[in-house]
């Protein structure tokens, strides 16, 4: 188990409390995660492979190279950035985060 997997199992279990909640979005802003890209990074220039999902477009970031690899089926282009970045590029698109979709 990774520090993300014990931080959303502790926010999960029943009569969790808010410090629970906070602790794993702690985690998931300090972690460093790996974001799927569409192709190779060009530069400091990335392209995040969206989903376009029912609920709206999400981008996919793992805490472990080999969950992305398991989810894209072998390798795939990527970006390893900390949580915060993510969200900080993210905010105001209209663009959700998934995270380990489909591998945890």
């Amino acid at each position: 188990m990774t520090p993300l997997d014990t931080a959303y199992a502790a926010m999960e279990q029943d009569g969790a409390a808010d410090a629970d909640r906070l602790r794993f979005y702690e985690v998931l802003a300090d972690g460093e995660f790996f974001l799927l890209l569409e192709e190779e990074a060009q530069g400091a220039d990335i392209k995040p492979r969206i989903f376009p999902l029912d609920s709206g477009p999400v981008v996919l970031i793992f805490d472990l190279e080999e969950r992305l690899a398991e989810f894209s089926g072998g390798i795939a282009p990527y970006a390893a950035l900390p949580g915060r970045v993510i969200a900080q590029v993210l905010a105001g698109q209209g663009v959700g985060l998934g995270v380990n979709l489909g591998v945890a």
